[in-house]
C-alpha cells in the first residue's frame, strides 16, 4: 500500500492523527526576515528548513505540511521567483518526505494566491484554477501523501484550488481548511457554515479551520459546524492572538495552554489537529502528549473518531436580494443618463485643509452656469485631503447641486469600504465614482500604506450587492442602497487589451455609467468607443476633458501623470503660446474643439478646473447652453 494509499484509509477509518505546528512564524524566528520569501529558503536554505520538520518529528507529528504555502507563481512574482515556482514546490516537497521517512504522512500545503479573483479582483478564474495546479502538480512530483489547502476565505477561489487538486491529483485526499474572525465568519465575509458545505460539496475530503484565531473561537466554530457535513474535520488553531511586545509580534498562548486544546478539539470528533502560526515544537511536543493520552483512553477495538449526522440549517444559506432601485430613480444625474440626454460635470478638488468657503463659493459659480454635478477625488496622485464624502455633502447641502464622489480602495480595508458605501447612502450622496485609487508612494506621504484588499472592479461588486440588499458577506442589510455606479476607464492606457479587459469586468460587476481619463486626442475615444460598441457594452460614456494652461502643464501632465498621453500635435500648439494668458486661452481653444468633434459621440463630459481654474472649464462647457444639452 502507498504512502497515500494508507493516508487515505487512515481518514476513512476515522483514526486521529497530529499535525505539525507553524512554518512561517517559525522560520522567521529562525532568521528568515519578512522581507524574504519563505518559500525560497527550501532552495537557498534547506538544511534550516529540514532541521525544523525534524523538529516537528521529535516532538511528536504525525504528519509534516510542506513549506509551500505561498509557492504559487503570484506571490513568487513579488520575490521575482515565479520562474521557480516548480523548482520550489518540489523542493518543499522532497524535504518534508526526507523529514517524515516512510511511516509519516507528507501533505502539500497550498495557500490563496494573494491575489483577488473575478468578482472580486483582477484574476480569472481560469487562471487561478491553473495557478493552483501548477503548484498542487509540482507537490505531487514532490512527494506528498495528500494536498492540504488552508488559509482560505473567498469560496470563489477556494472552489478553484478544490478543483485543480482534484484534476491534478485525483488519488491524493484533499483537505480544505478556512479561516475566520473573532466573530466567526469568513475573514473577507461570508457564512462559515455556506463554506463548509460549499467546500463538501466540491468534493473536498476534509474540511476545517486554521490560522486567524487562537484555540477557544477555533473549538466554538467547530461546535458550529460539525453537525454540517459528513466529511472528517481539521483544525490548526494560532497560538492565540498576536500582541506587540517591544516592537515585535508575540504569539502569547503556551504550550500547555494549546495541548489542553488539542484534547477537546479530538473529543469533539476533529480529526487532524495542528498547530498554525506562533505554534512550535515545543506547542506540538505538548499536543503530542494530549494526544497519546486520547488514544490511550479510546485504544479498545482501535481508536475512531465518530461523526454525527449533518443536518440542515436553512438560515446559513446565502441570502437573496431585494428589489433594486431603479437606475432613473437614484438620482438627477441617473435620471438624465438614462433618458439619454447630454451631461455635464465640472471637477474640482477638496479643501486641503478646513476651509470649504473657497470651494462652496466655486461650487454656486457652476450651479449657475447650468452644470449638472461636481465631480470630487478622492486623493488624486496619493495627496491628502479633506474627505470627499464630507465635502458632498456640504456642497449638495449648502449650494443644492448634486456631486459624484470619487471613492477609492487604496485607504480604506473591505470592512471601511461597506460601512462607507453605507454612510453615503443613508446621508443622502448617490453618484459615486469607484476607482482603485494612485499608490501612496508617487503622493507626498510615501511611507503611508496602501490597503487595496479589493480593487476597483471588487469595489463595484460591493456596491452592487448593496443596491440588492446583500453585503459582502451575502447578509442582508435591510433597506437596500441606491447608489448610481460610476467607474473609471482609460483609452489611452499603455495596455489597450489589459483596460479593456478590466472595463468590461467592472460592467460585469455592475457599472452603470464611466467616466474616461482626460482625452487629448479623438481619435483615442473613437477607438474605445468602436471597441465597446463591437463588445456590446450599452453603459454611458461620459468623456474626460482637461484645458490645458501651459506648455510646462502639458509637459508635465504628459511625461509625469499615469494614464495621460498628450499628441505632439497639441503640446507643438501650447508651445506657440507668448504668454501666460494666451497659452490658457489655447487651452481652451483645444478643448472646446475637441468637444465639439465628441459631441455626438458621447453621453456627456466631465470638464476639470485645472488649478482651481472653473472660468476655463466653463468656457469650455458654455458654447452649448443649458436648454440645449439633450
Amino acid at each position: 500500500m502507498t504512502s497515500p494509499e494508507r493516508f487515505r484509509q487512515q481518514i476513512d477509518e476515522r483514526v486521529p492523527l497530529l499535525l505539525d505546528g507553524a512554518t512561517g512564524t517559525e522560520l522567521y524566528n529562525r532568521g528568515v526576515f519578512i522581507n524574504r520569501c519563505f518559500e525560497e529558503a527550501n532552495l537557498s536554505n534547506p538544511a534550516l528548513v529540514l532541521g525544523l520538520h525534524r523538529d516537528y518529528v521529535n516532538a511528536g507529528s504525525g504528519a509534516l505540511l510542506s513549506n509551500s504555502w505561498g509557492a504559487n507563481q503570484f506571490k513568487l512574482a513579488g520575490h521575482g521567483l515565479q520562474e521557480k515556482t516548480r523548482e520550489i514546490n518540489v523542493a518543499a516537497a522532497g524535504l518534508a518526505r526526507e523529514a517524515a521517512g516512510e511511516e509519516l504522512f507528507v501533505g502539500g500545503s497550498v495557500g490563496p494566491l494573494g491575489r483577488r479573483v473575478e468578482p472580486w479582483g483582477p484574476l480569472s478564474v481560469e487562471q487561478a484554477f491553473n495557478a493552483f495546479r501548477l503548484q498542487i502538480e509540482s507537490l505531487l512530483q514532490g512527494g506528498v501523501d495528500f494536498i492540504y489547502l488552508e488559509t482560505f476565505s473567498d469560496l470563489i477561489e477556494l472552489e478553484q484550488a478544490i478543483r485543480a487538486a482534484k484534476a491534478a491529483a485525483p488519488a491524493l485526499a484533499v483537505a480544505a481548511s478556512v479561516t475566520i474572525n473573532l466573530s466567526g465568519e469568513l475573514v473577507h465575509g461570508g457564512s462559515l457554515e455556506t463554506a463548509i458545505r460549499s467546500a463538501d460539496q466540491w468534493g473536498a475530503d476534509i474540511v476545517g479551520l486554521n490560522c486567524s484565531v487562537g484555540p477557544q473561537p477555533t473549538l466554538t466554530a467547530i461546535e458550529r459546524i460539525k453537525t454540517l457535513t459528513s466529511r472528517p474535520l481539521c483544525v490548526k488553531p494560532n497560538a492565540g492572538l498576536p500582541r506587540e511586545i517591544d516592537g515585535r509580534m508575540i504569539y502569547m498562548s503556551t504550550p500547555e495552554y494549546v495541548a489542553t486544546f488539542t484534547r477537546n478539539f479530538l473529543q469533539t470528533g476533529v480529526l487532524l489537529v495542528g498547530g498554525c502560526c506562533g505554534t512550535t515544537p515545543a506547542h506540538v511536543r505538548n499536543m503530542a502528549q494530549a494526544y497519546r493520552h486520547f488514544m490511550a483512553m479510546h485504544a479498545g477495538g482501535g481508536t475512531r473518531i465518530s461523526v454525527e449526522k449533518p443536518r440542515r440549517q436553512a438560515e446559513s444559506e446565502p441570502s437573496t436580494e431585494q428589489q433594486r432601485v431603479a437606475f432613473a430613480d437614484k438620482s438627477r444625474w441617473s435620471a438624465k443618463l438614462a433618458r439619454g440626454e447630454k451631461v455635464y460635470a465640472l471637477e474640482l478638488l477638496p479643501p486641503s485643509g478646513v476651509n470649504m468657503a473657497p470651494l462652496l463659493e466655486k461650487t454656486q459659480k457652476v450651479k449657475q452656469a447650468g452644470l449638472d454635478v461636481i465631480n470630487i477625488p478622492d486623493g488624486p496622485r496619493a495627496s491628502s485631503r479633506m474627505s470627499t464624502s464630507l465635502a458632498a455633502v456640504m456642497i449638495e447641502q449648502r449650494v443644492g447641486i448634486e456631486t459624484i464622489l470619487h471613492y477609492t480602495c487604496r485607504d480604506r480595508n473591505l470592512i471601511g469600504m461597506q460601512s462607507d458605501l453605507l454612510g453615503i447612502h443613508a446621508i443622502g450622496l448617490r453618484n459615486v465614482l469607484l476607482i482603485t485609487g494612485d499608490p501612496p508612494k508617487i503622493g507626498n506621504y510615501p511611507n503611508a500604506t496602501g490597503v487595496f484588499d479589493v480593487d476597483a472592479i471588487g469595489l463595484t461588486r460591493v456596491a452592487h450587492q448593496l443596491n440588492g440588499g446583500i453585503d459582502v458577506g451575502n447578509r442582508p442589510i435591510g433597506e437596500p442602497t441606491a447608489l448610481s455606479i460610476g467607474v473609471g476607464v482609460n483609452p489611452v492606457h499603455r495596455s489597450f487589451d489589459y483596460e479593456m479587459q478590466r472595463f468590461e469586468q467592472k460592467v460585469a460587476a455592475g457599472a452603470e455609467w464611466a467616466i474616461t481619463q482626460p482625452i487629448f486626442d479623438a481619435a483615442d475615444m473613437f477607438r474605445f468607443l468602436e471597441y465597446i460598441e463591437k463588445r456590446n457594452i450599452r453603459i454611458p460614456i461620459i468623456a474626460g476633458i482637461w484645458p490645458l494652461t501651459s506648455l510646462s502643464n502639458a509637459e508635465f501632465m504628459n511625461n509625469e501623470v499615469p494614464g495621460i498621453s498628450i499628441p505632439k500635435a497639441v503640446i507643438e500648439r501650447m508651445a506657440q503660446a507668448r504668454s501666460r494668458q494666451e497659452g490658457m486661452q489655447f487651452g481652451v481653444e483645444i478643448a472646446v474643439q475637441l468637444r465639439r468633434t465628441l459631441d455626438p459621440a458621447v453621453q456627456g463630459f466631465q470638464i476639470s478646473a485645472p488649478f482651481g481654474r472653473i472660468d476655463m472649464a466653463l468656457q469650455v462647457a458654455e458654447p452649448l447652453p443649458v436648454e440645449g444639452r439633450k
